[in-house]
């Protein structure tokens, strides 16, 4: 198991020795690299980093730690001999008072800080954080960290605290340790950030895939687009109604593009909103546009995915109000045409209205599963492979679904 080696050490008082010389920093080093790399692919817990890190310096307070900076809240916390009542008020007020933040922010992932010579704790004697929260742990002024990653929106860091007077012992020893294991932190966010991304990508896609009816896309709390179908991307052209500025999207209409802004503000966050639809009119005509969050992926969340939660994102759908309605057609010529029952007619009916496969078999009454299976059947008679592409057939055809 990770760290067996840095336990049988702390046992027979190895770690008690004054001097830290290579033997004792490569030992130490490879524990901890053990311990992470077990962590990073779901073998082993993260508390196991901050655990071999700290007993290899004895009286130290580990942590490692996930910042959501944007939102000033912490997203993930493994820590080694921090007491419970500290630990519950740093991840519910004072993670966000933090000044250390703002310089590992600042400096690339993978540097290793020494705060006596970086950043002393003395520097913040006047604040809150250091008068209510850390001094009152007693001895722990010093420091050393590394940054593993981070940019605007968070920041992950793993921190050793410990007394101004194991300084001349610990400083130079720990920061060598980090300096050696920073290889393997730096390979286990690289894994964690191509997770969430593909995480991300999935759901995102997935939201807009069978959304055949109107302009569909996915956007993060930033705005940033992340997914959108063929109707969205000819409305971001046109550029009347929604438009694509700086990577992000954005309403023509100044006031509906403020309730757009504060809207996506709240779902992204989790937070709540009597707001879920936008009504607005332009010469191009009259629009709603509707929200919705999308729900994030954490449940039986392991491994390096838990520093890298999925964020947030929001469905934005936007529909023409005054779309002339198709004329009709008999329905009997799509039996004749492609052969489809009934059955499948009315499952056609709801994927034309905009539903989804699980909303049209709730609206009919019938299993997911039974859906599936008919609309695979669709799919083989009309020569169409995906949702999109059958609702987009079947329109051609200016076919009126009824209720």
């Amino acid at each position: 198991m990770p760290g067996d080696k840095v336990d049988t050490m702390v046992k027979m008082g190895g770690w008690l020795a004054a001097v830290y010389d290579e033997e004792r920093v490569a030992l130490i080093s490879g524990a901890v690299a053990e311990a992470i790399d077990a962590a990073a692919f779901g073998n082993a817990s993260w508390d196991a980093v901050p655990r071999v890190l700290g007993e290899a310096f004895p009286g130290s307070m580990c942590s490692l730690l996930s910042h959501n900076v944007a939102e000033k809240r912490l997203n993930f916390q493994a820590v080694h001999n921090i007491e419970a009542e500290y630990l519950k008020s740093y991840a519910g007020y004072y993670a966000s008072l933090n000044p250390w933040i703002p310089l590992w922010q600042a400096v690339e992932s993978g540097r290793v800080l020494v705060a006596e010579k970086n950043c002393p704790a003395r520097l913040f004697a006047n604040t809150e954080f250091y008068n209510d929260w850390l001094r009152p742990q007693k001895d722990i002024e010093a420091a050393v960290g590394i940054k593993i990653d981070g940019g605007p929106r968070e920041v992950i860091h793993l921190p050793l605290h410990y007394s101004l007077s194991r300084t001349g012992t610990y400083d130079q020893a720990a920061a060598e340790v980090l300096t050696r294991i920073r290889g393997n932190l730096l390979r286990s966010v690289d894994l964690g950030r191509f997770l969430r991304k593909q995480t991300e990508e999935a759901v995102a896609g997935a939201a807009v895939v069978d959304r055949a009816c109107c302009a569909a896309f996915v956007i993060d709390g930033d705005r940033h687009l992340r997914d959108a179908n063929q109707q969205a991307v000819d409305l971001f052209s046109l550029g009347s109604v929604a438009a694509l500025r700086h990577g992000g999207v954005c309403i023509a209409d100044t006031g509906a593009d403020g309730l757009f802004r504060s809207t996506v503000a709240a779902l992204s966050r989790g937070l709540p909103t009597d707001r879920s639809r936008i009504n607005l009119s332009n010469s191009a005509g009259n629009w709603q546009v509707s929200l919705a969050a999308l729900p994030t992926v954490s449940r039986g969340v392991s491994g390096v995915s838990v520093l890298f939660l999925t964020r947030a994102l929001v469905l934005v759908l936007v529909r023409d109000l005054n779309a002339h309605p198709r004329n009709s057609v008999d329905v009997s010529a799509l039996s004749a045409q492609f052969g489809l029952t009934p059955a499948e007619i009315l499952l056609c009916a709801r994927l034309g209205k905009g539903n989804s496969l699980a909303e049209a078999a709730e609206i009919l009454g019938i299993k997911v599963e039974t859906a599936r299976d008919r609309v695979k059947a669709i799919f083989q008679k009309t020569g169409t492979h995906r949702q999109g592409e059958l609702v987009a057939m079947l329109g051609t055809m200016s076919l009126v679904w009824g209720a």
